[in-house]
């Protein structure tokens, strides 16, 4: 190979290995008639810390020890050290250790593989599109 095609090569090679850190999706659906975007993050345990964001018309939903959250409007981060999701919105501050979700300092819950877990900015948590009640709550 000549010089131009090695560094294409290297320059390929490189993109692939920094796509390999984050996996990401975007997905639009409507919704009462507008269409809104959500982005998916797939967090690789073995590498560095990531810090993620949110809006009202904006989405992110993290895959996270086989468990899919998503989030309302603020900022989150996924500690590699600590093996931890903590997020910060306008009303609420949330931590995922394992499958375990922590709000505002309260135990929520801990969630089956495979879940799929809507935290609203109210504090509201909707597993599998249906509304979360803890086990001291019903």
């Amino acid at each position: 190979m000549n010089k131009k095609q090695n560094a294409i090569l290297i320059i390929l090679t490189f993109c692939l290995l920094a796509v390999g850190c984050a996996k990401s999706t975007v997905h639009a659906r409507q919704n009462d008639g507008m269409y809104r975007s959500s982005t998916h993050l797939i967090f690789q345990p073995d590498f560095a810390d990531r810090s993620f964001s949110s809006s009202s018309d904006y989405m992110i939903s993290t895959g996270f020890d086989n468990v899919t959250y998503i989030w309302p409007e603020g900022k989150g981060n996924f500690s590699k050290n600590f093996n931890e999701i903590t997020f910060e919105g306008k009303n609420i501050s949330c931590s995922v250790v394992e499958r375990r979700l922590t709000i505002n300092g309260s135990r929520i819950g801990e969630f089956d593989e495979g879940d799929r877990v809507r935290i609203a900015g109210d504090g509201k948590v909707f597993v599998n599109d249906v509304e979360f009640k803890a086990p001291g709550d019903i």
